[in-house]
């Protein structure tokens, strides 16, 4: 068949991307706990006979963050059943997400993986009126949990991509592996797939972003200056005491905090390049007459290249345990995520360029530009380049309602065809036979 027809068989995809993009943003799923979600998708992949692993084979344990109780991850096994997962797919899970569907063509040629997420934000959504999941009946139904960054999107991009990969497969050469990573919001879960070994044998990377401050119709080829992230978590333990009567037995944990988070804003200085620090989060004490005997602090600090994230880090350390020490406190820290530096590979574009070339929906190509944020793909990126593969990480423009990570959160569904459409274009551009 021409790629025109695969385009054609994506536009019938058009009303069940639709839907099942607003089954997903009905029920989201937070990092680690996305049950129903992935129990989507598996049940999607058997249905069409294509091949998948899921949960642990594709995560190592030994490189995950943050990750939830076996308390909290039966709770969100047991809502997943109860919100219609299928309950034999949600026991063969055996309490992990994430699944990797592999497309054999059965001909020789480069193994090319494709990555989205399929997470939420644990933010509250917009029940107003003039949000289009409220008034259309999608909005959240689990409180405190939001698709706010479009992994909704993403998501169903994914499943909808495998269903039209596998049609070409008799076209195309090579292996096809599409990720459906958990655990991104954070900068929590890709490592542990980087470190799966499910990446070892890939030749070239693709993932992308819809949004993110581009317009339906605009795409942009190559990421670039992905900054390199530490998330953790500091707990100050001081002693408690009567702050009238006996204010000299005690040792208060929100004044070292104090110290640590004013201490720590002098030490993000680099003339090598952008470097970040943010306390985003202080919460101390019992009452207004107690020495706080406790206060804990969630922190993050960025730099555009490990190296000097790294030295951020460091030197953050340093602070908290010398706020610690002169309040006569002490300090423990905890990693909640990460992820590290990246940039796109220049050989990639050629191929993107051509792919959007035949898509009528991408008014606007832009070769390159910055992301200037984290994203944990970046590990994805940077094991596939390790052994000498190739990776692209690229803006899908789409026009959104409010900014992400924003209860308002809403993009232009019309996209995920497009998205669709350039993923078979660019990999007709490589694997066609």
């Amino acid at each position: 068949m021409k790629l025109e027809q695969y385009f054609e068989q994506a536009e019938q995809y058009r009303d069940k991307m639709t839907a099942c993009r607003r089954d997903l943003h009905k029920y989201p799923e937070s990092g680690w706990r996305e049950f129903r979600t992935t129990a989507k998708i598996i049940g999607i992949l058997k249905e069409h006979k294509i091949p998948f692993r899921y949960g642990y084979e594709i995560i190592n344990k030994d490189y995950v963050w943050s990750y939830p109780s076996e308390k909290e991850l039966c709770a969100a096994a047991d809502r997943a059943v109860a919100q219609g997962a299928d309950p034999e797919i949600i026991k063969a899970m055996n309490g992990s997400t994430g699944a990797c569907a592999v497309i054999e063509t059965g001909k020789p040629g480069p193994v090319v993986a494709l990555r989205v997420d399929i997470d939420c934000n644990d933010v509250g959504e917009d029940m107003s009126d003039s949000h289009l999941p409220a008034a259309e009946g999608f909005c959240s139904v689990n409180a405190g949990c939001t698709h706010a960054c479009g992994h909704d999107g993403h998501a169903t991009l994914g499943i909808y991509t495998c269903l039209l990969l596998n049609a070409m497969k008799e076209d195309l050469s090579g292996t096809i592996k599409i990720i459906f990573q958990p655990a991104e919001e954070g900068v929590r879960g890709a490592q542990s797939v980087a470190e799966s070994g499910i990446l070892d044998d890939v030749d070239i990377f693709l993932t992308s972003h819809l949004g993110m401050g581009w317009k339906t119709g605009q795409l942009v080829a190559l990421s670039r200056d992905f900054l390199s992230t530490t998330k953790i978590d500091a707990v100050f333990h001081g002693v408690s005491s009567h702050a009238g009567m006996s204010p000299q037995d005690g040792r208060s944990a929100i004044l070292a905090a104090c110290a640590a988070s004013l201490g720590m804003h002098t030490v993000c200085q680099d003339s090598r390049g952008a470097s970040r620090i943010n306390v985003g989060t202080f919460h101390g004490g019992t009452g207004r007459n107690v020495v706080a005997d406790k206060a804990v602090l969630q922190i993050e600090t960025r730099g555009e290249t490990t190296e000097i994230e790294r030295n951020v880090y460091h030197r953050a350390m340093e602070s908290l345990e010398g706020a610690a020490k002169m309040f006569g406190c002490t300090v423990e820290t905890e990693i909640k995520g990460s992820a590290s530096s990246s940039n796109s590979d220049h050989e990639l574009e050629p191929y993107i360029r051509a792919g959007a070339g035949r898509i009528s929906e991408i008014t606007e190509y832009i070769p390159e530009s910055g992301f200037s944020g984290s994203e944990d793909a970046t590990y994805l990126m940077a094991k596939v380049q390790s052994h000498g593969g190739k990776a692209a990480y690229m803006g899908l423009g789409a026009n959104i309602a409010a900014p992400h990570h924003n209860g308002g959160f809403d993009f232009d569904e019309s996209v995920l065809v497009t998205g669709v459409k350039l993923y078979a274009s660019i990999l007709w551009e490589i694997l066609h036979k």
